[in-house]
């Protein structure tokens, strides 16, 4: 990975920590600096459930313009498992081209 894909995927997480996650689901308990980025966002990690998950990939088109319609639902699981695999999927479709 180049250094302007590691800045850039650095800023993508930061976004995806702050506006995708505190902002937009509106956690309160938690700051975007005590999120990590291999914390796990579901379930026993963070807590977050589906209507969340739906939130949040709501969240990546209107942010990123990342459309997930087209990824399988057990594939798109692996991508929305953290904040690393999230920044990891916006940045390999900007990366491909917008689907």
């Amino acid at each position: 990975m180049s250094t302007s894909q590691r800045l850039e995927l650095d800023e993508i997480k930061s976004i995806v920590k702050q506006s995708l996650l505190i902002d937009r689901l509106e956690l309160e308990d938690i700051s975007a600096e005590e999120i990590t980025d291999d914390m796990i966002l579901f379930g026993d990690g963070l807590g977050l459930d589906s209507v969340e998950a739906f939130e949040v990939m709501v969240g990546m088109e209107e942010l990123f313009g990342v459309m997930v319609e087209d990824i399988p639902a057990e594939e798109l699981k692996l991508h929305l498992k953290n904040v690393q695999s999230i920044a990891e999927l916006i940045l390999l479709k900007h990366t491909k081209g917008m689907d």
